[in-house]
């Protein structure tokens, strides 16, 4: 991921203004990509008792986040939903907490969430794929 090309954007360049509806689909983005997102927005929006080491088991996080393939995910979903509810004047950013950044961060703070045998300063990863098997070819037809 390119967390490269930083804009120096402030909050208050954020455009509070109903789009036409031919712009909604070309919407200028706040942050450039995910990672602008977390490091610029998000790890400043939850503020945390975090053990350095490791040793509590109450908030989980790993610094690489960027190498958990479903901390990416949920991440970039995360933050394109503030970018699409950031720009409704009413109740935007109230749904974008209650439905979208508590759950997400709830899953990722977890002891047993996708950081799991991480620390703040170590990436350890304990976690494996699921197992699969085949499913049957007629089945997705």
């Amino acid at each position: 991921m390119d967390i490269g090309n930083r804009r120096t954007t402030s909050h208050d360049d954020i455009d509070d203004e109903p789009l036409e509806e031919a712009e909604l689909g070309e919407r200028e983005l706040f942050y450039a990509n995910v990672a602008e997102f977390v490091t610029e927005h998000l790890a400043y929006q939850y503020r945390r008792d975090i053990d350095l080491a490791g040793r509590s088991t109450t908030f989980t996080w790993c610094a690489q986040w960027w190498r958990h393939e479903e901390a990416v995910s949920r991440l970039t979903g995360l933050w394109r939903a503030w970018e699409s509810l950031r720009t409704d004047p009413t109740t935007g950013l109230a749904v974008w907490w209650r439905d979208y950044a508590d759950p997400t961060m709830r899953v990722l703070f977890d002891e047993k969430g996708p950081f799991h045998g991480c620390t703040p300063r170590t990436h350890s990863p304990k976690g494996i794929p699921l197992p699969l098997d085949t499913p049957p070819a007629e089945l997705f037809e």
